[in-house]
């Protein structure tokens, strides 16, 4: 198994992996050897087990690296996507159709599971409606293997190359809730903060942080987001429907079916997110692999 983990994932040399392999061979050799003396007496359950488990994770590493291989076409940096024309209109580019995309007022919480890049989910919104929210966050979790993470070292905050649509990655650990009702509360402070940091405000007479006067352009852009949060706030994420390619050979398709049909019959992640149901979308789309 560490041998199909350093070839598969840790992408070493077949041959540095065959010299460690033939180590560890000889002695797993004995064990077994010594368990299959016993197989008459009931061992074989053991070493069957084993090789259910082995061939299952094997298809799933299969399957998986088939997937991540076909959603690499769609991975793109946002300006490939969309540009704005001359009179500030939020247009595809052209290597999509060159078509106006209108907006819909809103702050759209696109789930994004890679964290760079454009999301799968929201380049397929887009191109199939022709919409987007006035206000677009790619949420990004990524797991740090720390019980915790202090909150002013969790956000990461950035802007995109398009206007008024965000980048928000956070870092948590194993014991941290991320995922609450609260999440869209979150986001939109985070959002604020990343607006306001710099920022050369002026006090009022009364000096109070709730008095503070932003610049102009400040204002105008909290101003927007302020405006889209009091509109609704909705969570988006994909629904990744597999289709095996035409011209696959048979054992491809086989094991390529095999793998779908575990993954279509695992829990779902809607299932395990806990925000208002109300509020949340699934978009699908097809997938060739």
């Amino acid at each position: 198994m560490v041998s199909v983990v350093a070839l598969i994932v840790w992408r070493f040399h077949a041959i540095i992996v065959l010299f460690f392999f033939l180590v560890f061979a000889a002695l797993d050799g004995v064990y077994l050897s010594s368990a299959l003396t016993k197989v008459p007496n009931g061992a074989w359950f053991t070493l069957l087990l084993a090789v259910i488990l082995s061939t299952i994770f094997i298809l799933w590493r299969f399957g998986k690296e088939q997937q991540w291989t076909a959603e690499a076409e769609d991975r793109f940096p946002a300006s490939a996507l969309l540009t704005t024309d001359s009179n500030g209109q939020t247009c595809l580019t052209q290597a999509f159709g060159g078509g106006k995309v209108s907006t819909v007022s809103g702050v759209g919480i696109y789930f994004d599971k890679i964290g760079d890049m454009t999301p799968i989910v929201f380049s397929q919104f887009v191109r199939k409606f022709a919409a987007r929210p006035e206000i677009v966050v790619f949420f990004h979790l990524r797991s740090i293997p720390v019980p915790s993470i202090p909150e002013s070292e969790r956000y990461v905050l950035s802007r995109t190359t398009i206007p008024s649509c965000y980048r928000l990655t956070i870092r948590h650990g194993y014991t941290d809730a991320i995922v609450t009702p609260d999440l869209g509360r979150m986001v939109i402070e985070q959002l604020i903060l990343l607006v306001t940091r710099g920022d050369r405000s002026t006090l009022s007479d009364n000096s109070s942080a709730s008095s503070k006067q932003h610049s102009p352009e400040v204002q105008a852009e909290l101003d927007v987001i302020e405006r889209a949060q009091a509109a609704q706030i909705i969570y988006i994420m994909g629904k990744e429907q597999m289709k095996i390619k035409a011209g696959s050979n048979f054992a491809r398709r086989w094991l390529l079916g095999l793998f779908l049909w575990i993954r279509e019959n695992s829990r779902t992640k809607m299932a395990s997110l806990n925000i208002p149901t109300e509020s949340l979308v699934e978009v699908g789309f097809v997938k060739e692999i």
